[in-house]
């Protein structure tokens, strides 16, 4: 009888195991993909807004990525966000200081960086062994 109630305790503890890393990586995924839909929602304002409508959109989008970094970084490795961080949170200069080409540059540039650590945290048979 004891045990039967070890081996339940296990596959109990396993289960909510599995239930966290599949809750997180739906989590980290949606707030990954929202950043990236806001990028490319900043590349075609930059093709028809003004410069100030794109610096406050710009804002709101270092805004959203600021409320957002806690989680991400408390479900994968730093290393993972830190160049998404450093270009997201570089955009308001790039706007001001830079070119439309380097804005463009570095909003896809941060989309495809989002797209691989996607890639990479999802939980698939070849990311897991």
């Amino acid at each position: 009888l004891s045990e039967l109630k070890r081996l339940i305790t296990a596959f109990v503890l396993l289960g909510i195991s599995v239930a966290l890393s599949i809750w997180s990586n739906i989590i980290f995924e949606k707030k990954m993909i929202n950043l990236s839909d806001s990028l490319s929602i900043l590349i075609e304002c930059s093709e028809s807004c003004s410069k100030e409508e794109l610096s406050e959109k710009a804002e709101l989008l270092v805004f959203q990525w600021e409320t957002c970094s806690p989680l991400l970084h408390s479900l994968i490795l730093h290393e993972g966000t830190d160049e998404i961080e450093q270009n997201i949170t570089s955009l308001p200069l790039v706007i001001e200081y830079g070119t439309d080409e380097e804005f463009k540059s570095k909003c896809i540039e941060t989309i495809n960086r989002i797209d691989n650590l996607i890639k990479a945290e999802k939980l698939t048979v070849e990311n897991i062994f």
